[in-house]
């Protein structure tokens, strides 16, 4: 099955997502022959992919001839597809105003807790981002941060996090980046934490718009977490709105409706939707959605939900614990609009 969107300017650029899965109970070798066969040429051009997998010890090394930018992170997609595929295309192929660097799978090994392996992942991205003349404050605009039983490790990462952003100055008065923070699991038994990063060359930091909605969500510092719930950031001819891991919390920092995912389900729509409104954005400008469960067997009232709010969005669903217990889905995803500014056309 192919989902697709795409967002084309008034120049013709085009901006498209697709999202591939497989039939349930296919075997996975046979997906990824047909993966090569019908969708190499989407997957070779692509700017960024991710595949999700069900086992990554024994798949990831089935995976051959991959693009630069793949991410590979096992999450299982939650309707027994043996792979899902996450594609971001453009068109034309290269940008002349601006580049997107994905950078993807960093980790680290030693030593054995989330905390360091957070600090050394940082530490070491800032330094590819100093060979190209970024920085991780002024170009750094999305992470996507995985870690291995998040019940345990995520606090680690959450504090060696904080204090890398406050050493580079990354704070409430600055910003932060837009982020998810989810459950998976990595393909050494050593990696705690892994990261996909977006940063974008000659983006000028004034572009950087946080996205913000206090009347349903507080500012994630508030609570020792420092992510921004969303970056908008602000093209030629278009805006960007990277909208973070949102789940169903108020503007307390407290969880909503614990034990019933279908009411966590629609309050993090509305948060969505609370985030995207004063951009001038609305449900129907997400390219993508991914959506995270805590239990697998949530599946159906949590995919009626979506799909019906969201019926020509390129959806991934995949199980991913958050990171409270009591959270039993968390939803992620970008949207484009239209705009007219004075900085340079994004194409």
């Amino acid at each position: 099955m192919i989902s697709v969107k795409t967002f084309k300017s008034a120049n013709g650029a085009q901006e498209t997502f697709t999202v591939i899965t497989f039939p349930s109970g296919m075997p996975f070798r046979k997906a990824l022959t047909k993966l090569n066969k019908d969708y190499s040429q989407i997957l070779k051009k692509a700017v960024f992919s991710r595949i999700f997998l069900s086992d990554i010890a024994n798949q990831h090394s089935l995976l051959t001839n991959l693009p630069k930018h793949c991410s590979v992170i096992e999450q299982r997609p939650i309707d027994d597809s043996p792979l899902t595929l996450l594609v971001y295309n453009l068109k034309p192929e290269s940008l002349k105003n601006y580049r997107l660097i994905y950078s993807t799978n960093l980790t680290s090994l030693n030593p054995f807790n989330s905390f360091s392996q957070t600090k050394k992942i940082f530490s070491n991205y800032t330094s590819l981002l100093k060979a190209t003349n970024l920085t991780l404050r002024n170009n750094v605009v999305r992470t996507w941060i995985y870690v291995r039983d998040i019940d345990n490790h995520y606090a680690g990462m959450v504090k060696s996090r904080r204090e890398f952003f406050a050493e580079n100055g990354l704070n409430p008065k600055t910003r932060f980046i837009a982020s998810t923070g989810i459950e998976a699991r990595l393909r050494e038994p050593g990696n705690l934490v892994s990261m996909d990063a977006l940063a974008i060359e000659r983006l000028n930091p004034k572009q950087i718009i946080r996205m913000e909605a206090p009347k349903y969500l507080n500012p994630t510092h508030e609570y020792g977490v420092t992510f921004e719930r969303g970056s908008k950031i602000v093209f030629g001819d278009r805006s960007h709105l990277y909208v973070s891991g949102t789940a169903s919390i108020n503007n307390k920092g407290e969880i909503l409706f614990p034990f019933n995912v279908e009411k966590q389900t629609r309050r993090a729509i509305i948060n969505v939707q609370a985030l995207l409104k004063p951009h001038g954005a609305k449900l129907t400008d997400m390219m993508y959605l991914i959506i995270y469960l805590r239990n697998v067997a949530d599946k159906e009232r949590v995919k009626k939900i979506i799909e019906a709010k969201f019926p020509k969005t390129p959806l991934v669903f995949v199980e991913g614990a958050v990171c409270r217990p009591n959270w039993l889905v968390e939803i992620e995803g970008e949207a484009i609009i239209p705009a007219k500014t004075h900085w340079p056309l994004f194409r």
